[in-house]
């Protein structure tokens, strides 16, 4: 089964560059606050944990004192999507594709929808901002070089 991890954009070709979206998710305080709830909260955690070892407390829980900049939820639909994050500020995994993922597929879905509240477009196979879901769970230089311009865009 091959699944595509977001259905916002086109697939673009797989070479490797710096792409960005036009929009992010990302405060003026250069902070990605978080909210709601889903069923794959321990891989959403590790995709928060993936991004803020690269820039250390962008992404975080919202508190009472901050503004949620993002929403996360669960819904089921029988389509290609795992996921998808929508510029008006949501984060939603599709359980009826999720379910049956590995944990690293899971890991990568988060990570990769992270990635795109952050600004990040679809990129190469080798990175996790690939358009189809992977394994793949660590951040490529591409993937390190694409946040570094989204964060200069902040």
């Amino acid at each position: 089964m091959v699944l595509g991890i977001s259905s916002l954009l086109i697939p673009t070709k797989a070479e490797a560059a710096t792409k960005l979206l036009t929009w992010d998710l990302v405060d003026s305080g250069k902070h990605l606050d978080w909210g709601g709830s889903t069923k794959y909260q321990s891989n959403f955690n590790k995709g928060v944990s993936v991004w803020n070892a690269y820039k250390k407390g962008v992404i975080r829980k919202d508190v009472w004192n901050t503004i949620e900049d993002v929403t996360l939820s669960d819904y089921s639909k029988k389509d290609t999507t795992a996921a998808m994050t929508s510029p008006s500020g949501t984060i939603k995994y599709n359980k009826y594709n999720m379910d049956t993922l590995s944990t690293n597929q899971k890991n990568n879905v988060s990570i990769h929808e992270l990635g795109h509240a952050l600004r990040l477009a679809h990129n190469g196979t080798s990175d996790v901002m690939y358009y189809l879901v992977s394994t793949k769970v660590t951040l490529s230089a591409n993937d390190k070089a694409s946040y570094d311009a989204a964060y200069k865009k902040y």
